[in-house]
């Protein structure tokens, strides 16, 4: 019996001619082995524009992005199809068209809305290398452009009080939930009657499908008790604030309240979603929270956005400041204008 091979192949099949199908190479007359010739690959197909967008869409699906982020990346990416054609090949828009059409774009769109353009552009080229389906050094390689720093300036109290005395008691449940917590209109959009926790908490899912828990005050506690009073109490799937229809709120319905409320009041300033949000981080810090506390209930995972929270603080401390100086009290110093 002959000796096994040490390198006995255990994939390889057990008929007679064994040994001949287990060789890597191939044995001609003079008895050496020479490399197998390998097959020809058949050259990848050059990825076309709007099909690559249908595949990245489907992607990130498929990776369990929400609808609302799925929908942010095909609207930016339709619109880059609308601007080069959909059988564009992928490779061949050099950097200088992408900058061009960026160009173009600032002339409708604020500049942190291009920066998100390029930000939704960075993540389509990394994921056509990761596919293999294009090279994407043009996209990958767009500079994001500089956005202005801006601070968001918080509503006033007095505001705020004119916008309640106009809103229906839905509406003032929103607003306060709004107010109370900061959390992003469409996390209260998707609220529903199993995320009203018993200790006067509520679940909110965030970005990225990240639950967390929200601390409620008992003025809007007791705000949203008197909506569902009127509204009456829902199945545990069933969301908490709806529409004249019946159906759910959804993100843009709190938009429109929101506008059809500053309209009334007369404000000739801004009044977002995110207005409230930043007016509840400012109070918040202002009235004796920590940054800490705060970055958790808002659902940041790092400080850097914070930051931006303490300096509307700091600047209403300052004002405090200007208002109540001991030395200029002391020394019958005028206190500086409220800027």
């Amino acid at each position: 019996m002959s000796r096994a091979s040490d390198t006995y192949d255990p994939w390889a099949s057990d008929s007679p001619d064994q040994t001949r199908r287990a060789s890597d190479g191939v044995r001609p007359r003079n008895g050496h082995l020479t490399p197998p010739t390998r097959p020809t690959r058949k050259p990848r197909e050059e990825a076309r524009l709007a099909a690559a967008v249908e595949l990245f869409c489907d992607a990130k699906t498929a990776e369990g992005l929400s609808p609302r982020t799925v929908r942010w990346y095909r609207d930016i990416l339709d619109r880059a199809v609308a601007r080069f054609g959909a059988r564009t090949i992928l490779d061949e828009i050099d950097a200088p068209a992408w900058r061009a059409w960026l160009v173009e774009l600032r002339s409708t769109l604020a500049p942190v809305s291009v920066a998100g353009y390029v930000r939704c552009l960075h993540v389509f080229g990394n994921w056509l290398v990761a596919e293999e389906l294009a090279g994407a050094d043009a996209i990958r390689r767009l500079a994001k452009p500089r956005v202005p720093r801006k601070l968001v300036e918080p509503l006033t109290d007095e505001e705020l009080r004119g916008l309640l005395a106009l809103a229906g008691t839905r509406d003032q449940a929103i607003l306060l939930l709004l107010l109370d917590t900061g959390i992003r209109v469409s996390e209260a959009a998707g609220i529903c009657f199993r995320d009203l926790r018993g200790d006067g908490s509520i679940k909110v899912m965030g970005k990225g499908s990240k639950e967390r828990l929200v601390p409620v005050g008992t003025s809007s506690r007791r705000a949203i008790g008197r909506y569902l009073a009127e509204r009456g109490r829902g199945e545990p799937d069933e969301p908490v604030f709806l529409a004249e229809g019946g159906t759910g709120l959804t993100f843009h319905g709190i938009q429109q309240i929101l506008k059809r409320l500053k309209a009334r009041a007369g404000l000739q300033r801004r009044c977002s979603p995110h207005t409230f949000r930043h007016t509840f981080a400012r109070n918040y810090l202002v009235n004796g929270g920590d940054v800490f506390s705060l970055q958790r209930i808002l659902g940041h995972t790092s400080l850097d956005m914070v930051r931006r929270y303490v300096a509307l603080a700091d600047t209403d401390v300052a004002s405090r400041h200007d208002l109540a100086s001991p030395a200029d009290h002391l020394l019958g110093g005028r206190a500086r204008p409220v800027r």
